[in-house]
């Protein structure tokens, strides 16, 4: 045989005998969570699961710390060595979309036959928060809204029962917070009949939008893409912020945190809890009441506190693949929401979960199932840590008592910048 013809033979047959090797190497996926510690060991099990029934493929499981979380996703977005596999909050996933960072669910990848089968799954919710224009392009891990919640024994110590008394509105809320305040000699209060939770900054991007819903407005026109905050809707609602701690002198962002007070018996109302506070108001022997959020009275949307959820998104520049493993894999680990739910409290609305002892252990989770019926998700936006910074920020002048009606334009217009800003800066992640 020529020496020639033999090479090529060689050659050839090595390349069909490494093709066949690499075929058999197993696909690796890389996942990041951020981190919560009692879901951690419920992960690995999970994965552990996973690679026993499924030995071709591999995952790469890495925990960060929630305050570096999102930007080290982003940072590693940008220099191209992201995850396959993450998880992030529903007010994050536009500026991935915009850099065209998420891949659509594939839906033969998990097993299911279309879009319907997976809604049907989570019983039709949830699924909103990771819409863009008419595809999905994550799977929720966890579904969360809050209510509100009264402190029992504090209501009866001023004549009232939080279950008859609760006020229906904004507008009512004062008056029953006052009955339930108590303040020194300078008429300073040292225990708040109720206040908002100013020391959590996205407290005020649920909260306002929450009640601007009501109104029939929102924060920011997603469609649009443009704040509108500077509206009657949005006056009203920064002018209920400015009387609450100027002229009614019933709480404000000097006090403790809303939560810390309302869990030491300090408060006797508050409004930024989950259904995962209850375990916490049962260690700090508080009997509670779970209520709704008042509404505004003259209000055109019945809705209950903005609900917010985590997906898992896969990375639509990794090879195809392992956008197909990391998408079984999805499947597979939200599969096991009953789990999650028990050890880790991170609740979907899923039969597994809803039938569960833990679901029925918990007597304020029917109440908030019914809440999310009810609840719309707050705007999406790229940027959203600086327009919430700059919402922050006028929201602290308006506390302060400049004029309501000053300081909105300029809130609103600044946001606009922002959200111009970055949704250009998020494109130049695309490579």
């Amino acid at each position: 045989m020529p020496i020639a013809k033999l090479a090529r033979l060689v050659a050839a047959t090595g390349v069909a005998l490494w093709a066949g090797l690499a075929s058999a190497q197993p696909v690796t996926v890389k996942m990041w969570m951020h981190e919560h510690p009692p879901r951690i060991a419920i992960d690995k099990a999970i994965i552990a699961e996973f690679e026993k029934a499924n030995p071709d493929i591999k995952i790469q499981y890495d925990v960060i710390s929630v305050a570096d979380y999102s930007t080290k996703l982003i940072t590693a977005f940008a220099a191209g060595s992201g995850p396959d596999l993450f998880n992030n909050t529903s007010t994050l996933v536009t500026q991935y979309f915009n850099a065209r960072i998420l891949a659509p669910v594939d839906y033969a990848a998990m097993g299911l036959v279309d879009e319907g089968a997976l809604l049907a799954k989570y019983q039709g919710s949830g699924f909103d928060g990771i819409r863009f224009q008419g595809k999905l392009y994550g799977v929720p891990s966890e579904l969360s809204n809050w209510a509100c919640f009264a402190n029992n024994a504090l209501w009866q110590e001023a004549g009232l029962d939080p279950k008859k008394d609760w006020p229906k509105t904004w507008e009512a809320l004062p008056g029953i917070a006052e009955k339930l305040t108590r303040r020194d000699a300078n008429g300073v209060p040292v225990r708040r009949g109720f206040d908002f939770n100013w020391a959590i900054p996205g407290a005020f991007w649920y909260v306002p939008n929450t009640m601007l819903h009501q109104l029939g407005a929102n924060m920011i026109d997603e469609a649009a893409y443009k704040a509108t905050l500077d509206t009657p809707a949005g006056r009203q609602v920064f002018q209920y912020f400015q009387d609450w701690t100027g002229k009614l002198r019933l709480g404000g962002p000097q006090y403790t945190d809303s939560r810390t007070d309302f869990l030491a018996g300090k408060l006797a109302a508050e409004c930024s809890f989950g259904v995962w506070g209850v375990p916490q108001m049962e260690a700090a022997k508080i009997s509670w009441s779970v209520l709704p959020v008042p509404k505004f009275a003259g209000g055109v949307s019945d809705n209950g506190m903005d609900e917010y959820a985590f997906y898992m998104m896969v990375n639509a520049r990794s090879p195809s693949p392992v956008q197909k493993a990391a998408w079984k894999f999805a499947r597979f680990y939200t599969d096991h929401a009953g789990e999650l739910f028990a050890g880790a409290g991170l609740f979907v609305p899923r039969a597994e979960v809803t039938d569960s002892a833990a679901f029925k252990a918990n007597p304020a989770a029917p109440f908030f199932v019914a809440e999310l019926k009810r609840a719309k998700f707050s705007p999406r936006v790229v940027g959203y840590a600086q327009v919430l910074d700059a919402i922050l920020r006028g929201r602290d002048k308006v506390v302060q008592g400049e004029k309501v009606d000053a300081v909105v334009p300029v809130m609103n217009e600044e946001v606009n910048t922002i959200m111009n800003r970055e949704r250009a800066r998020a494109a130049t992640l695309v490579k």
